[in-house]
C-alpha cells in the first residue's frame, strides 16, 4: 500500500503565554494553517487542522512536502518555538469527508511517536518516524536546518523568510506560488497582534524586513531540490543576485544583507534544506 506522512506541531511551554497571548497565538495559527494549506493544496491528502489544546496535525502525500510545510511554519510563527513529528506509514483507516483527527493508520501512530519523542532528542526540534534503520541518519540530516536557525532573532527570521518567498525551496512543485499573496498578508496580520508587536518593540531595531511587505510585489523564483545534481556538496540555495535583490527592496546596502546572512546562517540552512529533501527523496 501506498505510503504517506502524518506531521503534528505542538508549542513548546504553552502554558509559559499568558491567557491573552496564547488565544493571540491559537488565532494566528489558525490563519497560518489556512493559508499554508491552500500554498501546499497540491501535496495534502487532508488539511492540516487543530487536533486538541495547541496541537496540530494533518497528511501528506510525502515526507518531503509535510517537511517543507513544517519549515514555513516555523518562520512565520517565530519567535514562538514548537516540536514537531513526521510519521511515514500507510493511511489505512479512512473516513470519506472527515478531517485529519478522524483518520487513522501508522503514519498517524509514526507521527505521535516521533513528537513524544521528541523531548529526549537533544537539539531536535523535529523528528521523522518511518521504522526504519535509515531514521537514525536522516532525523540528523532534517535537524540541521533547524538548529542553524534556531537563535535567529526575528530581524534575522524575516529576511530569511523573504529570501524564502523570492527563492522557495520546492521538492517536486507541491508549492502552489500563485497563493504567495496570501503569506504575505499572513505577516501583515502577524504584526497587528500585540505579542508580536511588543515582543518587537522590546528589541532595538529601527524596521524590520516586512514591515513594508504590503507594498512589496515579490516573483518567486523556486529552487527545486529534485533538480540539484550536486553530488560532493550542495550550494544551489544561495543564488546570484539574491543579496542585490534583497538590498534594491528593502533599501539598505547588500553589504548589510550579506553580513546578516552570513551572521544568521542563512545560506547554510538553505542548503540544509536541500541535502534532507535530496536525503529523503533517496530512502523514502
Amino acid at each position: 500500500m501506498k505510503n504517506y506522512s502524518a506531521l503534528i506541531i505542538d508549542l513548546k511551554r504553552s502554558r509559559s503565554y499568558s491567557v491573552e497571548d496564547r488565544n493571540s497565538i491559537q488565532n494566528y495559527i489558525i490563519n497560518i494553517i489556512e493559508k499554508l494549506n491552500e500554498v501546499f493544496s497540491g501535496s495534502l491528502a487532508k488539511d492540516v487542522a487543530f487536533s486538541g489544546g495547541d496541537e496540530v496535525q494533518g497528511l501528506f502525500i510525502s515526507p518531503e512536502s509535510a517537511y517543507l510545510y513544517l519549515r514555513m511554519f516555523c518562520m512565520l510563527i517565530s519567535p514562538v518555538e514548537i516540536r514537531a513529528g513526521i510519521g511515514v506509514g500507510e493511511w489505512n483507516v479512512k473516513i470519506e469527508n472527515a478531517s485529519t483527527t478522524a483518520q487513522d493508520g501508522p503514519a498517524y501512530h509514526n507521527a505521535r511517536n516521533a513528537i513524544e519523542n521528541v523531548n529526549d532528542a537533544l537539539g531536535y526540534s523535529v523528528l521523522l518516524y518511518s521504522g526504519t534503520k535509515i531514521d537514525l541518519f536522516l532525523n540528523a540530516a532534517i535537524n540541521v536546518s533547524f538548529a542553524l536557525t534556531r537563535n535567529h532573532s526575528e530581524y534575522q527570521n524575516e529576511l530569511m523568510l523573504l529570501s524564502e518567498l523570492l527563492y522557495p525551496i520546492d521538492y517536486h512543485q507541491v508549492i502552489n506560488y500563485s497563493k504567495f499573496d496570501l503569506i504575505s498578508k499572513l505577516i501583515t496580520s502577524k504584526n497587528r497582534l500585540n505579542y508580536y508587536s511588543y515582543y518587537k518593540q522590546s528589541k532595538s531595531v529601527k524596521q524590520y524586513p516586512f514591515d513594508e511587505l504590503e507594498f512589496m510585489n515579490l516573483v518567486p523564483n523556486p529552487i527545486d531540490a529534485v533538480n540539484d545534481n550536486s553530488n560532493f556538496y550542495v550550494s544551489g540555495g544561495k543564488k546570484r543576485g539574491m543579496t542585490t535583490q534583497l538590498s534594491e527592496i528593502l533599501n539598505i546596502s547588500r553589504q548589510s544583507i550579506e553580513k546578516t546572512f552570513k551572521i544568521a546562517n542563512i545560506y547554510e540552512a538553505r542548503n540544509a534544506t536541500i541535502v534532507a529533501l535530496k536525503f529523503m527523496d533517496m530512502y523514502l
